[in-house]
């Protein structure tokens, strides 16, 4: 899909979201065909299967897309990252309890979804699930390392480019963000704790000072939880193959 008909669908679901606040709650019916199908993906993508209109997982979905339109916030990020998180959550809270009953009006429960796919395509939407929490997670890990005197842009260049030096960077990244003490210097003096990793580790310094930003970055990323971003920064056996 076009990226002007995904910013299209970004707008028309931001501004229902917007009429809705305003205590039109029956904007949701105007846009639901534009939105269920990508409530439906994310169920199939969160239950390792394929969920069409008749699972049981669809009502929690309906639940979950209501829930979304009642808590969102601008600050969360868009809306859509918002409202996959979600259905991800409530999905597995069903699975753990094997509740079967909702509070919700029977025909909203059983609305169906025909002729969405003139709105929304399979390629959008798997986009959305696994590239605007992504783009989302960049935003935030943007300012935080203004806060570090990085720019995103620099982290390129600043990267080792051996396999088995990029292992060792994040080995560093790793140790300060399992140690209590290092993360308290690391998050209150906005730098590396150099002499703690060189002395109370043994850490090179000299691979610390050149890969600064590298380090702080990848180091933001495991205390910061990002879900996306953290598989860049998880040790992988292959890198030293």
């Amino acid at each position: 899909m076009p990226v002007s008909a995904a910013k299209d669908l970004e707008n028309r679901i931001y501004r229902a979201w917007e009429v809705y606040t305003d205590g039109d709650n029956s904007v949701i019916d105007d846009v639901y065909d534009i939105i269920f199908p990508f409530c439906l993906r994310v169920c199939s993508k969160t239950c390792g299967q394929f969920i069409d209109s008749g699972d049981e997982e669809t009502s929690v979905a309906r639940l979950a897309l209501l829930e979304a339109f009642e808590g969102y916030n601008p600050e969360r990020g868009r809306f859509l990252v918002y409202l996959a998180q979600v259905i991800k959550n409530r999905l597995i809270d069903y699975k753990r309890s094997e509740k079967k009953h909702f509070s919700i009006p029977l025909s909203f429960l059983q609305k169906g979804h025909e002729g969405a796919s003139e709105y929304i395509d399979e390629d959008y939407i798997e986009n959305i699930i696994d590239g605007l929490a992504r783009q989302d997670e960049i935003v935030q890990l943007k300012n935080i390392l203004r806060e570090y005197d990085i720019e995103f842009s620099e982290l390129v260049d600043s990267s080792p480019r051996q396999a088995k030096t990029r292992a060792k960077a994040r080995e560093i990244a790793w140790s300060i963000a399992n140690n209590d003490v290092t993360i308290d210097y690391f998050l209150k003096k906005k730098k590396l704790p150099v002499k703690m990793l060189e002395n109370n580790f043994g850490f090179n310094r000299k691979l610390i000072d050149r890969y600064r930003k590298f380090i702080v970055t990848s180091t933001i990323i495991i205390l910061s939880d990002f879900q996306c971003l953290k598989a860049y920064v998880i040790p992988e056996k292959r890198e030293e193959s």
